[in-house]
């Protein structure tokens, strides 16, 4: 087995409806709490699939990727949500702070991968309300990521609308940035391998 590093991503979001004659100033709570948050697993392996490095990182949803996801789900006229998806993961050589005012653009702002540093996964899995992108595996040496090239951190993106083929850059044709992963460094030397997936989780207590 060569090397790789695997990712895992997990996210949830609470969207809650609170419908009355008058909406009171003071509310009681939704007593059936879902989960808000989100995590990466890296995992690295040696080439004899010894693992040599493990960690748990805490991704961010930008406010473009909240956006996002009430423009998917409500029609509107927003013809970049209602003609695309997020099933896209992209890498980049920047180390990110995230915050919830990063986008497409600003993610890729200081990535120097020239290759195309992002991949599509066209068959996202859904199910027991969770979405898994992926596993995505990028390679040293390949359309994705040169020999040496150093992993530092990892965006959730829309896929691109003309094609199901690899792309450079997050912001491609108008894409929108989800979420962002900031990972600790990750130097893919010729042969070596990281495996990514990413999983959106909107399951609750009662689910």
């Amino acid at each position: 087995m060569q090397k790789r590093t695997s990712y895992t991503i997990s996210a949830a979001v609470l969207f809650t409806i609170f419908t009355t004659a008058i909406i009171p100033f003071d509310f009681e709570k939704n007593d059936f709490d879902q989960k808000f948050y989100g995590f990466a697993i890296i995992e690295k392996l040696d080439a004899n699939g010894n693992n040599v490095f493990t960690q748990q990182v805490h991704n961010r949803l930008v406010d473009t990727g909240e956006t996002f996801l009430l423009e998917q789900t409500f029609q509107d006229s927003n013809g970049a949500s209602d003609n695309t998806s997020v099933g896209a993961i992209c890498v980049s050589d920047e180390a990110q702070t995230p915050a919830e005012g990063d986008t497409a653009s600003s993610f890729d702002s200081g990535n120097s991968i020239a290759e195309n540093n992002c991949k599509e996964d066209t068959t996202v899995t859904i199910s027991s309300q969770t979405a898994q992108v992926g596993p995505l595996t990028f390679q040293a040496g390949s359309v994705n990521v040169a020999n040496g090239d150093t992993i530092r951190s990892i965006g959730i993106c829309t896929n691109r609308a003309a094609s199901d083929a690899d792309y450079n850059n997050c912001a491609t044709s108008s894409g929108i940035l989800f979420s962002v992963i900031d990972t600790s460094d990750v130097t893919l030397n010729s042969g070596e391998t990281v495996q990514i997936t990413y999983t959106f989780d909107i399951t609750s207590a009662t689910t």
